[in-house]
């Protein structure tokens, strides 16, 4: 368990699943429809925080095979941070092996040992399994949260988590 927040003396469990909620995205992706992360950069403003999303819409799918491996190596939160990070403030593809290897080995793994361990069946497998559970839960996009049986869609303030 951690606080949820640096000021907060509330813990819990914080399991992160993988969620692929476009599979269809071919490679290349595809453009963003315009103001679509306009509330997103709005809210996090607010935070001092500055949302530099890609024009584009990539495929996740590599990035979340990757994190799977992560997990296997005891480094999920490590890579999904930096994934995350990659993703809206650098507005990187992570779809792109070429620009996965960097941001694995920002977080101390083997990025040629990670992308040859993406390849196993059993990463996808636990993609396509995260997502059928959230189906079933009733969760239809991200972001979405599991707290104590109740599912809480998009954009939540940490006191409704708590």
């Amino acid at each position: 368990a951690r606080p949820l927040t640096s000021d907060s003396s509330e813990s819990g469990e914080v399991e992160w699943r993988a969620y692929e909620l476009h599979p269809e995205i071919p490679a290349g992706g595809f453009e963003r429809p315009r103001g679509k992360h306009g509330f997103l950069k709005a809210l996090a403003s607010e935070d001092g925080l500055t949302l530099r999303a890609s024009d584009r819409v990539w495929s996740s799918r590599p990035a979340l095979l990757a994190a799977e491996v992560a997990r296997s190596e005891g480094k999920h939160a490590e890579l999904h941070e930096r994934l995350f990070s990659a993703a809206w403030e650098e507005g990187l593809d992570l779809g792109r092996s070429d620009v996965l290897h960097p941001l694995i080995n920002d977080v101390g793994l083997d990025p040629v040992a990670v992308l040859a361990e993406m390849t196993q069946q059993r990463y996808l497998d636990a993609i396509v399994d995260a997502l059928e559970e959230a189906m079933m839960l009733g969760i239809t996009g991200t972001p979405s949260y599991l707290l104590n049986g109740q599912v809480l869609r998009g954009v939540q303030e940490v006191e409704a988590l708590l």
